[in-house]
């Protein structure tokens, strides 16, 4: 049941959803959807009793899908029947539920209005948008959210009843009834059966704008994710008339536009048209046009409506205008161009089943071999260490950073290549269950015999007899005190360091790290400025497979002594920068990262169309077997329940292979070479690159021999693709104080533009709350910016403001 639970969450979290962590068998359970503003639980599923499947959705996209457990052989006819019987009886207990719950809601929509105001137009919301909301908004409480004073926001649905109700407070947040429907809803300004041409739009000012301008009949989506089914509930009451969606114009610096995609998607589908908003190339809707340049610019915009067999994001994106008085801003630093991942570097089965998880995920590759990389080190590290030269031997277990956004799906990755290592705990955890009701036994009556000790000591201390011989009884009872046994626990989560020190030391001396949220590790408390120090050190004692003696105030003192730790971690980019502010860059100049092997990999969210997952996945099915070989071969621990694993070595032509990349390495780390700004970094290039060697050999030919230069020059060439992604990320880290400041302003700049839908702001503003606050380091940063042609200080007067490229802000040169 729990590899199927297991293989039910790597479905949902493959639609772009994340499910509970825990997935109750027959249980309906509901999560976050898609887009979270919409409530905490739009997204829903419920796997079967049996296990051997389950469906899910998300009620404010309308997503509705089933999943069956793949088996060792293939579902007989009638299994198979009895399955869509099953979804079947699942899709109308839902829709009987979910019309429950919407006639509930529907009712207190009606309570709701009925202690509400007809009039509005005093709300401040109404007064800052300055335009008409029609008759059927209302003002009066929201007790949803403890509201006294919001705009009531009437939602119909194509059945002309009030579904649900959105509200809006004074200070502009937005809300929706929870259990509301929503879905295929609007709210109408004018009639819309009969008439000739009806206008789509998301929210409601922009669409009163509009409407007031136009006249046409109109009606408001609510959002940009409700758009295509609010067309389709358009055409239904209008079958011939012209529709015309008004998109949001949600210009993005990667040159996406969701709101103009949302809108040409609704068009195509209901044979409309799409009209655009444009503010020489800001990020606009409609009520920003007519507050900006007035209804003529509203007018104008609907004479030039677009026909979506015409009209693309990129189209858009190139037509606008941009001042041509601006240069093509330079960049801030010399980009280095990624290079491509070494894929045929990689053993076949490793290589295999990598591009099959690839083609399903499609993650970008980096991180799906980073996660097969991962689970290689985790599994192999317990048994071999490797050896370079004489005296320079280490283990096996790598480090792993991979700068992401969330949503690369990392987590996805990771669970594919680890399940066999989350199969094998599971295994022995049950195995143990019998040790452990020995252990409890023994601890309860080792726990009895001295509580009977530490009685008769009392007893004989009020009675003035002698109590060394039961002193000494109690000081062997001590010695013979029972220990837990030890049960693998090899995949961590977000441990604090002295959590995962104290996991090695006491529960298994081997581990992983394993985290697609890495900013949990990064900015927990352990990494708070007091302790980052002593916890940078803890883990690179870990890395290199040292002691290292942990004492405590108010618990045991421990030693970590031959333990072995794999860390495979995804962090933003945002909050990695965060971290090196924080550490003071003690985050490089102990080591630290140095120790990891990065990929800063090309995002491929924007360019993932879903695909059905295959029947069978035979490829990483080899990779499995050949993992769990591996997991349940026996681990080398001593009598201490330390770890003694097998020195592994290289052959002639390995280490001849291994001391020219050394040597190579090392050649660049002076001044003035390739390497000189991420000299920390590819001084431990070497280490990892033997380190990738011993775990390809191994995972290919077992314990058996040397390490050979075939599997040397595969990790040598892995490794090095990591060094170059480190050189493209740290590189940019060690600019100088004044192309940094630049760059912090330039970031910063780019983000309030883009916020306030402005191109400027007060040189005044910037400095009281950008982040250059010192006068002369802010004319610093602006001279070097205004070079690259990215900003400019403009006079007028005693006002100085500081004006941004536009090109900037359309999704140009960064």
């Amino acid at each position: 049941m729990v590899n199927a639970m297991e293989s039910f969450k790597m479905v949902i979290q493959a639609r772009g959803l994340q499910p509970p962590d825990i997935i109750i068998p027959g249980k309906f359970q509901r999560f976050p959807g898609f887009d979270k503003k919409l409530g905490d639980d739009a997204a829903w599923c419920k796997l079967f009793d049996d296990g051997r499947g389950g469906v899910f959705g998300d009620f404010s996209t309308g997503l509705d899908e089933h999943w069956q457990a793949e088996t060792d052989r293939t579902y007989t006819a009638e299994e198979r029947q009895a399955f869509r019987k099953h979804i079947e009886a699942e899709r109308q207990q839902r829709e009987s539920e979910e019309l429950r719950q919407h006639e509930a809601a529907a009712k207190v929509v009606a309570a709701i209005l009925a202690k509400a105001n007809d009039d509005p137009a005093q709300h401040p919301y109404a007064l800052r948008k300055a335009v008409d909301f029609g008759p059927l908004v209302k003002r009066g409480a929201w007790p949803q959210r403890g509201w006294t004073d919001a705009m009531l926001i009437p939602i119909y649905g194509a059945d002309r009843k009030i579904w649900t109700l959105g509200a809006i407070n004074t200070d502009g947040e937005k809300d929706y009834l929870k259990d509301g429907r929503k879905r295929g809803c609007f709210h109408p300004f004018g009639k819309i059966r009969g008439a000739s041409r009806v206008l789509i739009g998301e929210g409601v000012a922009t669409v009163a704008a509009v409407h007031a301008v136009n006249g046409a009949p109109a009606v408001a989506a609510m959002d940009s994710g409700n758009l295509l089914a609010v067309a389709q509930a358009v055409r239904g009451l209008v079958l011939e008339a012209e529709i015309i969606l008004l998109a949001d114009n949600d210009i993005k610096p990667d040159g996406s536009n969701p709101g103009l995609k949302a809108a040409i998607e609704a068009a195509q589908t209901v044979g409309g048209r799409v009209a655009i908003p444009e503010l020489n190339g800001q990020k606009c809707d409609f009520w920003d046009v007519w507050q900006q340049r007035g209804a003529d610019a509203v007018l104008d915009a609907l004479n030039k409506i677009r026909d979506v067999a015409t009209v693309t994001v990129a189209t858009i994106a190139t037509d606008e205008s941009i001042d041509s008085r601006w240069p093509k801003p330079l960049p801030l630093t010399t980009k280095i161009e990624p290079e491509a991942y070494p894929v045929d570097a990689l053993p076949d089965v490793i290589r295999e089943a990598a591009e099959e998880v690839a083609g399903f995920v499609k993650a970008p590759f980096p991180l799906v071999a980073g996660s097969a990389l991962g689970a290689l080190s985790l599994a192999i590290q317990t048994h071999c260490d490797i050896k370079r030269a004489e005296r320079l031997t280490g283990p096996v277990g790598l480090f792993m950073l991979s700068i992401a956004d969330s949503g690369e799906r990392k987590t996805t990755c990771d669970g594919f290549f680890t399940s066999a290592i989350r199969q094998y705990e599971a295994e022995q955890t049950e195995l143990a269950a019998p040790l452990l009701k020995d252990f409890a036994a023994a601890l309860a009556a080792w726990n009895a015999e001295r509580e009977g000790i530490l009685s008769a000591i009392k007893d004989a201390g009020k009675k003035g007899k002698a109590v060394a011989e039961l002193r000494d009884n109690l000081t062997q009872l001590e010695h013979n005190k029972p220990e837990p046994p030890r049960i693998p626990r090899l995949i961590l989560g977000d441990e604090t360091p002295e959590n995962l020190a104290y996991t090695l030391a006491k529960n298994w001396p081997s581990a992983g790290v394993v985290s697609s949220e890495a900013g949990v590790v990064f900015g927990a408390h352990g990494m708070g400025k007091d302790s980052v120090m002593r916890n940078m050190a803890l883990l690179n004692v870990l890395w290199d497979g040292g002691s290292l003696s942990i004492g405590r105030r108010t618990s045991e003192s421990f030693t970590v002594q031959g333990a072995r730790l794999t860390v495979a971690l995804q962090i933003q980019e945002a909050t990695l920068r965060v971290f090196f502010d924080k550490s003071g860059g003690l985050a490089r100049g102990t080591g630290f990262l140095a120790r990891f092997l990065v990929a800063w990999p090309e995002s491929t969210q924007g360019y993932r169309p879903f695909t059905d997952p295959p029947e069978t996945w035979p490829k990483l099915a080899a990779f499995h077997r050949r993992i769990s070989e591996i997991l349940n071969t026996p681990a080398p621990l001593t009598e201490q329940s330390t770890l003694e694993p097998a020195m592994l070595t290289f052959t002639p032509a390995a280490k001849s292979a291994w001391i020219a990349f050394h040597d190579a390495l090392e050649g660049e780390l002076r001044s003035g070479g390739e390497l000189y700004d991420v000299r920390d970094v590819a001084s431990k290039a070497a280490d990892n690159a033997a380190r990738l060697a011993a775990l390809l050999h191994v995972f290919t030919h077992g314990m058996v021999g040397s390490v050979d230069v075939d599997s040397f020059e595969g990790a040598n060439r892995v490794a090095a693709w990591h060094l170059s992604e480190a050189r493209r990320f740290f590189g940019e880290l060690a600019l100088p104080v004044e192309l940094a400041n630049a760059a912090r302003l330039d970031a910063w700049l780019i983000d309030y533009c883009k916020r306030e839908r402005t191109q400027f702001i007060s040189r005044r503003e910037a400095q009281r709350t950008g982040p250059i606050r010192n006068k002369d380091a802010l004319k610093q940063a602006l001279q070097e910016l205004d070079e690259l042609g990215r900003a400019c200080l403009v006079l007028d007067g005693r006002r100085k403001d500081i004006f941004i490229n536009p090109a900037l802000l359309a999704g140009g040169e960064q």
